[in-house]
């Protein structure tokens, strides 16, 4: 698994929130009753947003540059928050990025790192004991453990997957030699999906590069 100093770096680069005079008015809100929903963007998807006790991984600001701002008047929110968890996210957002490089070389094995988080910004629920074998390989899929760097270490097809606690809060995934980006997507869905069932949180997973 890559130092996750150099994960996050590369997350800044998935964002392309305009400036914040454009998106985002560094001024109180105007609304009444004040703040009465919020939006977030990127990549020019326009994603809902709401109030948080906590930030969420992309929206701390010492990680990720997320903003959001209220519906009505724009004003730029001042507090933390969180990517509605009832909110499909667009998988196309964090794909914009990488699809000339794809187009380009559309049948090398494809390498690709994300995230998995939970919808609230709080952290995941401790689980003394728990099986990362059944926790996080695919049930869909045929796995058998891998020898690689990382918490839990897998193989399913062509791909291995690498999965590591890097930081509160989020689970580092690596999906190295998958046919595509779509099945590498699908394996981290999957994956997200079993992580929520066992522990009750809504999980939220972002490809971060690929």
């Amino acid at each position: 698994m890559r130092p996750f100093r150099e994960f996050f770096k590369t997350l800044r680069n998935t964002h392309n929130t305009p400036g914040d005079e454009v998106f985002a008015k560094n001024e109180p809100c105007e609304c009444s009753p004040e703040w009465p929903a919020l939006e977030t963007t990127a990549n020019g998807y326009v994603l809902r947003a709401l109030p948080s006790p906590n930030y969420s991984i992309m929206t701390n600001p010492e990680i990720g540059t997320f903003v959001a701002r209220c519906t009505g008047c724009h004003a730029r929110y001042p507090a933390p928050w969180v990517v509605d968890g009832n909110e499909p996210i667009p998988y196309d957002f964090a794909r914009d990025s990488a699809e000339s490089s794809t187009q380009e070389r559309p049948h090398d094995p494809v390498e690709a790192e994300y995230t998995i988080s939970t919808a609230s910004g709080n952290d995941w629920p401790a689980m003394p004991g728990a099986d990362y074998a059944t926790l996080f390989q695919p049930r869909s899929l045929t796995c058998e453990p891998a020898e690689a760097e990382g918490d839990h270490c897998f193989r399913t097809g062509a791909a291995l997957v690498s999965v590591s606690w890097e930081l509160a809060g989020t689970w580092a995934v690596y999906v190295e030699g998958a046919v595509s980006l779509e099945a590498a997507d699908l394996i981290v869905e999957e994956m997200a999906q079993q992580l929520s069932e066992a522990t009750g949180e809504t999980a939220l997973h972002y490809r971060v590069t690929g």
